[in-house]
């Protein structure tokens, strides 16, 4: 057995357990309004019903969890298990895509840190889409790279992935633009035709839902507007002009005010630790219990831990990033401005509305890559890989 996959097996099984381990710590109840929604949709959807007229948040996430639940559709906590193991098996698409793009170290120690990370794998067993957005993100780069040597098919197959991340992220529509133009800079030649192809595999993909909802709502409606009233727009003029439009509006009204609320927001996007957790206020937590009594009125985290695990993990991660991208940009420009691209566009696209720390899952694995640079120029690792 090659080394790479002994390294592939080993991350695999140290992920799968540590996500095993969150999956029975939180158990079988719900700690958050959105796990019960999405497993409530998923076991309608087990039953036949479809997702209901009222149903505003994603689509591909309840799909997603009704394939884990329907051995079990009542074992919340085998859900989480099931759930944990799939997320544990996205170490592998990451390591071929750090291998193809940084090299076979940087691609392991991002493999360690995607496996054992504390915020990956609580976010494994937690029943949000955001774990399973990481993975479907990791094949959507790595599909976009095997389009490089000139095979449009993939650019098409990137642009399908990015629009499936978008239908349990809807953020990541603004990622379709930054993939186009990565691979039409990259290939040697038919560039328009491979950023065409890109665009085009994700409207593809958004075409099920898209027509679903024009069917149930009577026009063309937003993949999601569930979390939409945080947008600093008002809510008249998104009924009437749409959430895009609001936002472009706004922007161009006040540009300065605008400008400084998405530096704001971007700064919690990128926070240390979380600080827009709704369920840390005893407030909060006892209105969603009034709303749905299967939610707790104890907190699930506790903060003074919680905060100083993440803030070592997450500072001592985004320090060897933030050096890994230098060192990265002088070798390896191409994969650097890949994930630098990526990061940056998309939180971007959500501090156009809120940044919560949650947000950032999706893209931590490019993160994770560009510390695997630092870390593989370290003396103890340097030697065995000069390429780097």
């Amino acid at each position: 057995m090659t080394g790479g996959r002994l390294w592939a097996i080993a991350l695999v099984v140290l992920g799968a357990a540590a996500r095993i381990g969150a999956a029975v710590w939180l158990g079988g109840s719900f700690h958050f309004i959105d796990e019960a929604i999405y497993v409530d949709a998923a076991r309608r959807l087990l039953a036949g019903e479809g997702f209901g007229a009222s149903y505003d948040n994603v689509p591909a996430y309840p799909l997603v969890l009704a394939g884990l639940a329907a051995p079990w559709p009542d074992q919340v906590v085998l859900v989480r298990v099931a759930q944990g193991v799939v997320t544990a098996l996205g170490v592998v698409p990451l390591l071929w895509l750090g291998q193809r793009l940084l090299g076979a170290w940087p691609a392991r120690v991002a493999g360690v840190l995607y496996a054992l990370d504390p915020l990956m794998a609580v976010s494994g067993a937690l029943l949000y889409a955001e774990a399973v957005a990481t993975v479907v993100l990791m094949l959507a780069l790595l599909a976009a790279w095997s389009a490089v040597p000139d095979r449009p098919a993939w650019s098409a197959l990137a642009g399908v992935l990015v629009g499936v991340m978008a239908q349990l992220r809807p953020v990541a529509l603004v990622l379709a633009p930054v993939v186009a133009i990565w691979v039409a800079a990259c290939v040697s030649r038919r560039r328009l035709p491979h950023a065409l192809a890109v665009i085009a595999g994700c409207g593809l993909a958004l075409v099920p839902w898209t027509l679903r909802n024009y069917r149930v709502h009577g026009g063309v409606v937003p993949i999601s507007t569930a979390g939409t009233q945080s947008a600093p727009v008002d809510p008249g003029d998104v009924a009437k002009h749409g959430l895009t439009a609001s936002l472009a509006r706004g922007m161009w009204s006040d540009p300065a005010s605008a400008l400084g609320r998405v530096g704001r927001e971007l700064a919690h996007f990128w926070a240390p630790y979380p600080t827009r957790l709704s369920t840390d206020d005893a407030q909060r937590r006892a209105a969603f219990h009034e709303q749905d009594p299967r939610l707790p009125t104890n907190v699930t985290f506790s903060p003074g831990l919680r905060d100083r695990v993440s803030a070592l993990t997450f500072g001592a991660e985004m320090a060897f990033a933030l050096v890994g991208v230098a060192m990265a940009w002088r070798h390896r420009r191409a994969a650097a401005a890949l994930l630098v691209g990526v990061c940056i566009a998309y939180g971007l696209g959500y501090a156009l509305i809120v940044g919560k720390l949650r947000y950032r899952i999706p893209v931590l694995p490019c993160v994770f890559l560009s510390a695997g640079v630092a870390v593989a120029r370290m003396p103890w690792l340097a030697r065995r890989q000069p390429d780097v």
